[in-house]
């Protein structure tokens, strides 16, 4: 019997070499997509490193501007910030101060960056594709308001203790020794409608109560001491380069809105440091060289015609009783009064100061056809000397009955809105009093005591604006500040494109 067998075909030997010929046809297409997927990353990668570093480049120019470094300076940094601090030494910068294109285009706050370079790649290049590795990015970043005006500015970093003496007024002395930048006393709220700017590095605790620097002998750079529970320093924004002594002191005028407390923060520069001392240059209408030596005023009877001072140089104003009217002008007193040392003292009255600026210096020279030694102070610090016992240079009582003081009201003056001025480097105290009673007086003003320390006791309402090393409050019942010629906000450096 025959059998027939079915045999399987084997499998042909040329099938292997199509499979080859396929893959040697797609391998270019293969490399191309591996190219593209690991190149890529590496551009991508090395774009967002880049354009960090662009970030950072856009916001050290802007630093250094609003520092009041030159458009030189400010691309100088920028520069560095790329090509060494963060390794891209073959990058090309470009700085424009202020940006070419986009919504701050002209705008000189601003500093425009931008780099390209071409980062290293692999199969992208070996392709011949070199056009692709090209990287660019952009930055712009400059100074913008970061807080509202300014009510009260303390200045000094580190200001040191005083302890007053000799003050012909009685005020409520807890502690007896400043124990903040900023400091808060007292039985009622202090109201700031505007912004508080604290310029002491002192330590504390946080806007979150967690601990923010050192503490030395309890000093915080604000401090409320309330002597009621409910007391708080409530304004629009709370500033501090340091800390503060409990984050709970601190409220938002606006009760529906968060605490305005921000701690570690810069400094603010003084805006007043180029406000030129008293010459007859620097104001010909308002200031005199009229040289009118020491007033002790006593004017008996009290309700009998009122003595009339102009403005002029004096030694010394000491007001024992009114009726007194001080003409608008520029008051200098370089000088203190033989017995109380106090070199501006209107405790008593009634005084009418309206119109007026006070200029107070330590300086028994001063001349108001030079203004030398004082116009050189500019930043300098007269330091620290530990706890020194200091005779205030200026006591106002405003709470008098019929006392008004005003600031001088020229718009063509450097002065005008300002109602004090002491010397920069004389850190004498100043106190002033206000009490808004039923036929009380009124005080308002900018006071501007860049290392002194200034005083205000006082109830009630006021057109008050504070520029001083440090400052003390010690509220009666309410007290509110309302300037109407505040100072400029803070302001901090933004990345904005």
């Amino acid at each position: 019997m025959n059998r027939c067998f079915k045999h399987s075909r084997l499998p042909s030997s040329e099938r292997p070499g199509k499979i080859l010929v396929l893959l040697a046809v797609l391998f270019p297409v293969i490399l191309s997509l591996l190219g593209l997927v690991l190149d890529g990353s590496i551009l991508m990668f090395e774009r967002r490193r880049l354009q960090q570093a662009t970030d950072a480049a856009a916001t050290a120019a802007a630093l250094e501007l609003q520092r009041g470094g030159t458009t030189a300076a400010a691309a100088a940094k920028a520069t560095e910030m790329i090509q060494s601090l963060n390794g891209f030494g073959d990058a090309t910068v470009q700085v424009n101060i202020h940006p070419a294109t986009g919504p701050y285009a002209g705008n000189a706050r601003y500093a425009e960056v931008l780099v390209s370079r071409q980062p290293q790649t692999y199969f992208v290049r070996f392709m011949g594709q070199q056009s692709a590795q090209q990287v660019s990015t952009r930055a712009v970043a400059g100074t913008e308001d970061a807080t509202a005006d300014a009510a009260v500015l303390v200045l000094d970093p580190d200001p040191p203790g005083i302890l007053l003496t000799g003050l012909p007024i009685t005020i409520p002395a807890l502690p007896s020794t400043h124990l903040g930048g900023l400091e808060c006393l007292g039985l009622g709220q202090l109201q700031v409608e505007d912004a508080v700017l604290v310029n002491t590095e002192w330590g504390g605790v946080n806007e979150d109560g967690d601990l923010l620097g050192t503490l030395d002998e309890l000093r915080y750079a604000i401090r409320c001491m309330p002597i009621l529970p409910l007391t708080k320093l409530r304004a629009e924004d709370v500033r501090v380069v340091g800390g503060v002594d409990n984050e709970r002191n601190f409220g938002n005028i606006d009760l529906d809105e968060p605490s305005p407390l921000q701690t570690n923060r810069m400094p603010v520069e003084d805006p007043l440091i180029d406000l030129p001392v008293p010459t007859v240059f620097s104001d010909s209408e308002n200031v005199v060289a009229a040289e009118r030596g020491g007033k002790t005023l006593i004017n008996i009877p009290i309700l009998g015609t009122p003595i009339v001072l102009k403005p002029g140089v004096y030694e010394w104003i000491n007001v024992v009783t009114g009726p007194v009217i001080f003409e608008p002008g520029v008051y200098v007193v370089r000088g203190v009064h033989p017995v109380s040392q106090i070199a501006l003292n209107l405790t008593a009255g009634p005084v009418s100061a309206e119109g007026v600026m006070f200029y107070i210096t330590n300086n028994e020279d001063y001349s108001v056809t030079l203004g030398e030694p004082d116009a050189s102070d500019g930043e300098t610090n007269p330091g620290n000397y530990g706890v020194p016992s200091h005779v205030p240079s200026v006591v106002i009582d405003g709470a008098v009955f019929g006392n008004t003081f005003s600031p001088l009201s020229d718009p063509g003056s450097p002065y005008d809105g300002m109602f004090l001025f002491q010397r920069r480097t004389d850190r004498r105290p100043i106190v002033l009093v206000g009490e808004q009673l039923l036929g009380s007086g009124t005080m308002a003003g900018r006071i501007y005591a860049k290392w002194g320390h200034v005083i205000f006791a006082g109830h009630g309402t006021y057109d008050l604006a504070f520029a001083a090393g440090s400052v003390r409050f010690v509220n009666v019942l309410r007290c509110t500040l309302r300037p109407s010629n505040p100072f400029p906000p803070a302001q901090d450096v933004y990345l904005v494109e």
